[in-house]
């Protein structure tokens, strides 16, 4: 009897310390950032970022993010309400967009051959070169067309947009791919990339499946040829909208429930695929990702950086984001660049070191997937594979290329587990769509995910 009792004891005090747990915030991005400004070490930061931060000339604004919230925010010359051209920062905003969209298999992996990105352009080195290539900065191709004069491109960028055509940018000269070689003319082509696999310029596809997450409504972005958005640089954003990119790969991907950009693309863009081999400009920055900047060859801090110390870094294990606006006119840029990272590596970060009690990242659990549909181009009918993490209702539905509402396959309430689904190439009619691009959909509960699939008669 003992012994039972015994045993039921533990089970309680198990429950009651599993009760206890606390389980990290997800922070919606889509809201306004909430603020901790009296945290524990508030003293000791706002005074190092006085001393260290506030003392260079060119910073026009400075935002630390711990835990999902800020802790420290300052502007200097500017306010919160400035929105900027965050220059290179730019790079990575492309990354995540091209993320979301292999995500949705809107366009192929990275490692497919550019060939398959731009098949109708019969250039023979696209059968060598990568996706992969261009956006590890080891294309191989010659920055040929972006002016090397960014002031000249700021102020006439006409003279950029009238040369950035796909054919001529897939025609620069080239050597072979896998060497890092920092591109601007070169990284565009990510952004040509997405336009053709989507039928979206970037900004467009942004305003549907990122910006609104993140609470960027309809942000300046200059564009080019087809419309086609520069996909090195002319994204213009608030201090407070900039840093929430940063936030959102430290949340895995999600913005609060509803996760928009894969762990797995996340892991990829933040792991080393190339080394830099720089270490002057921009502080010891000697690896590189997807279009984000490593200081080492396991990604535990990643940077985005733009011209003249636009920043943003993550520092995983310390649940932290830094953020920084800088003016690009003032007086030795690439100085203040280096020391403006060299003082948050070494001053601003290494306060959090006390407060980092989880030296691992914890990964937010999946509550849905939803898997590419098979066969995929299909004729009379196909199979749609998904997964729940929990019961809940779902809906699966199928759009056309233009939004508009096809069929709801699904809606009822469902327990977890793997599910399958089949759709005959019908509409909500009964009668058969024509040939074409379709999305299908996934809503369960505040989760949602999409795909595309094709119908060839």
């Amino acid at each position: 009897m003992r012994r039972v009792m015994n045993s039921k004891l533990r089970i309680l005090i198990f429950a009651i310390l599993l009760l206890q747990v606390t389980y990290p915030q997800i922070t919606d991005l889509s809201e306004e950032w909430e603020t901790n400004m009296s945290f524990e070490l508030a003293d000791e930061l706002e005074n190092v970022v006085a001393t260290q931060i506030a003392t260079l000339p060119n910073t026009l604004g400075f935002i630390v993010i711990h835990k999902g919230k800020i802790v420290s925010e300052n502007y200097y010359g500017s306010d919160l309400e400035t929105s900027i051209n965050i220059w290179s920062v730019t790079k990575s905003f492309i990354s995540a967009l091209v993320g979301q969209a292999v995500d949705m298999g809107m366009i192929n992996d990275p490692d497919s051959t550019a060939s398959n990105f731009f098949p109708d352009y019969g250039i023979g080195y696209l059968d060598t070169l990568t996706l992969h290539n261009i956006l590890t900065m080891s294309s191989g191709y010659a920055d040929q067309f972006y002016p090397t004069d960014p002031f000249t491109f700021f102020f006439d960028p006409s003279q950029w947009w009238a040369l950035n055509s796909t054919e001529i940018l897939l025609s620069m000269p080239y050597a072979y791919p896998g060497e890092f070689y920092y591109n601007n003319s070169a990284c565009h082509l990510n952004a040509h990339a997405l336009f053709y696999g989507t039928d979206m310029t970037p900004s467009e596809f942004a305003g549907e499946y990122l910006f609104p997450h993140l609470g960027i409504d309809d942000p300046v972005w200059e564009s080019g040829y087809l419309d086609i958005n520069d996909g090195s640089a002319m994204l213009n954003l608030t201090l407070r909208e900039m840093v929430k990119l940063g936030q959102l790969y430290l949340q895995d991907g999600y913005s609060g429930e509803t996760q928009i950009l894969s762990q797995e693309w996340i892991e990829r863009s933040t792991q080393s695929h190339v080394e830099t081999g720089i270490d002057d400009e921009y502080g010891d920055l000697s690896d590189y990702g997807y279009l984000w900047w490593l200081i080492d060859d396991v990604g535990s801090v990643y940077t985005a950086q733009g011209l003249g110390g636009q920043i943003i870094a993550v520092f995983p294990e310390y649940d932290l984001v830094i953020g920084a606006h800088s003016d690009v006119f003032g007086d030795d840029i690439s100085d203040h660049s280096t020391v403006l990272n060299y003082r948050i590596l070494e001053q601003i970060a290494p306060i959090f070191d006390d407060l980092a009690s989880n030296k691992h990242h914890v990964t937010v659990p999946r509550k849905i997937s939803l898997e590419q549909n098979y066969p995929n181009p299909f004729n009379s009918k196909t199979k749609i594979e998904y997964s729940l993490y929990e019961m809940t209702t779902v809906e699966i539905t199928v759009y056309d290329i233009g939004g508009k509402l096809i069929k709801s396959l699904l809606s009822e309430v469902q327990s977890a587990g793997s599910k399958v689904i089949s759709w005959n190439g019908t509409n909500k009619f009964g009668e058969f769509v024509p040939s074409g691009t379709y999305f299908y959909r996934i809503e369960a509960g505040l989760h949602s995910q999409t795909r595309k699939m094709i119908i060839i008669k």
